[in-house]
């Protein structure tokens, strides 16, 4: 028997390393890029489609341990009345409605095997704002509650859920900040340096480590000053 990775939002690059992993299996959830094939993964880019082959998995291996990573969103630039229509309803289905229906749909089968594990990728903007990031605030401020809550229900029964609330770090959102924003950015953070795919991975294997930090949040943000 094997973990089984849930990686939603398997694009990000701060979770590239997770996938050199031996020993356990990983079904890959992405939105547009498809992942480079590996031979101990399965890559779904639907809901239907995750769950057909997370029930084939589930029945033939029979993990001992289901771990969802919820790294999957959908970031906004502008103000809220300066944003389409249809781009916030993705937003809110990404961001928000998606990991309602896949918490809810996986927690039968974790509590089934006794041993789950949620860990949310979440964000220093759910409790610090700023102009034209309304509904991504919200909806990682959102995030973050409702997977503390499913840390309480079901912590006793062997499945618990814990949020990273990420910094400045090196992944797909810096690529676009201009050389002198970015100056002025990591002269905002503790240590200086953007957090990267190694500090995010052992953050995720101390969790996994410590069941006691079940709903709860772990900054990982080097005491970036606002």
């Amino acid at each position: 028997m094997k973990d089984l990775y849930i990686v939603f939002g398997s694009e990000t690059k701060l979770l590239k390393e997770l996938f050199e992993r031996e020993g356990v299996f990983f079904i890959r959830i992405y939105n547009n890029r498809v992942p480079s094939p590996l031979e101990n993964a399965i890559d779904v880019n639907s809901v239907d489609a995750f769950k057909v082959e997370f029930e084939k998995y589930f029945e033939s291996k029979k993990p001992k341990r289901i771990i969802f990573i919820g790294a999957a969103f959908i970031v906004q630039n502008k103000l809220l009345i300066q944003e389409d229509n249809n781009d916030l309803t993705k937003m809110i289905e990404t961001n928000v409605l998606s990991y309602m229906s896949y918490a809810r749909y996986l927690i039968p089968f974790m509590l089934k095997i006794g041993a789950g594990q949620f860990i949310f990728l979440s964000s220093f903007r759910a409790v610090t704002t700023a102009r034209g990031i309304s509904v991504y605030s919200a909806s990682k401020a959102f995030c973050e509650k409702f997977f503390e809550t499913i840390g309480i229900e079901y912590g006793s029964l062997g499945v618990f859920s814990t949020s990273i609330r990420l910094g400045c770090m090196d992944g797909r959102m810096i690529d676009i900040i201009e050389d002198e924003k970015m100056k002025i950015l990591l002269g905002n953070v503790g240590t200086r340096k953007l957090g990267t795919s190694k500090d995010v991975l052992k953050t995720i294997d101390f969790i996994l480590s410590n069941n006691y930090v079940s709903g709860g949040v772990i900054d990982l943000t080097s005491g970036i000053s606002f």
